[in-house]
């Protein structure tokens, strides 16, 4: 049986993750740096994922087999000050490797980012292996965290599993700093009958994802067997992509009225440098990754 680990538990990714896991009886244990708000339906711990002594006593505590590592500064947050962004993306990311070699943990999600990619990948279309230039500390880091899975996996045979997520939907939580909040942000106006002040322009195209088949993709890709992986990093994965102006009417056609405004700020200049469209065709060949939700499906589960 999986005796499941979560760090940063309380974010986007880590609130779905505990509801998809209870409604298989999983076990697990969720961990971040403060109390949730609401009681979970799981364990939990206060804990630093920077605390490698703190994160190993818990493994060792709740007999921990697969950990799903979550904790990072997001890219837009993470140009406020990119030093303590690498700190904390990558000192974690080196604890949780560190610790599941030493007490032999078979696999560990950890989710990396499309931020990855950069100005030399082709951004109209994005392939598995295109020359990457992140532009941001988040970017950076991410990139770094796929040349180590790499590494630890040739050298120790950890098998630390990833997908290269794109914007990702979802209104449980709020926004975490990231480059492609504005659909939420949008979505939760709209549901106020507020105008929104958009920070990226309305041509803007990214590729984005619902929440559902995020869960649902990670899960499948870490229950298939390691020799049915082509590729030791991370893997493009995407839903969908759209742009705040395709947002805007597709919001209208559901009958919701109100203005959006277009203010780009620096949060322009990180998307001009992420892809478009990507190429995802290695994760269905590989585990049959296929998507569920496209712009309509992901409007009516999170307007309805």
């Amino acid at each position: 049986m999986d005796r499941i680990l979560i760090t940063g538990a309380l974010g986007q990714l880590g609130i779905e993750f505990i509801d998809h896991f209870k409604k298989l009886n999983s076990f697990v244990l969720a961990t971040d740096i403060k109390n949730p708000k609401e009681k979970l339906s799981c364990e939990f711990e206060l804990a630093n994922v920077l605390d490698k002594d703190k994160m190993d006593s818990l493994v060792k505590k709740y007999n921990i087999n697969v950990i799903y590592h979550l904790v990072a500064i997001l890219s837009a947050n993470g140009e406020k000050d990119p030093f303590i962004s690498w700190k904390l993306n990558m000192n974690s990311f080196q604890n949780i490797a560190q610790i599941s070699i030493e007490n032999k943990i078979k696999k560990i999600f950890w989710p990396s980012s499309i931020a990855i990619f950069g100005t030399e990948s082709n951004l109209n279309f994005v392939s598995q292996n295109p020359l990457m230039n992140p532009t941001t500390i988040y970017g950076i880091t991410k990139l770094a965290g796929e040349k180590l899975m790499e590494y630890y996996f040739n050298k120790f045979g950890l098998d630390i599993r990833s997908l290269r997520y794109p914007g990702i939907i979802s209104t449980k939580t709020v926004p975490g700093g990231g480059t492609t909040d504005y659909v939420i942000e949008m979505l939760n106006a709209a549901k106020k009958g507020n105008d929104y002040v958009c920070f990226l322009s309305e041509n803007t195209e990214l590729p984005m994802m619902y929440i559902d088949d995020a869960i649902n993709s990670a899960v499948k890709l870490m229950s298939v067997s390691r020799k049915d992986l082509s590729i030791s990093s991370s893997y493009n994965i995407t839903g969908f992509s759209i742009t705040p102006k395709q947002l805007l009417n597709e919001m209208s056609n559901n009958g919701f009225e109100f203005k959006v405004h277009y203010e780009p700020d620096f949060r322009q200049q990180i998307a001009d440098t992420w892809p478009k469209t990507i190429d995802d065709s290695l994760s269905t060949r590989d585990w049959g990754w296929k998507p569920k939700f496209g712009l309509k499906e992901s409007l009516n589960k999170t307007l309805n």
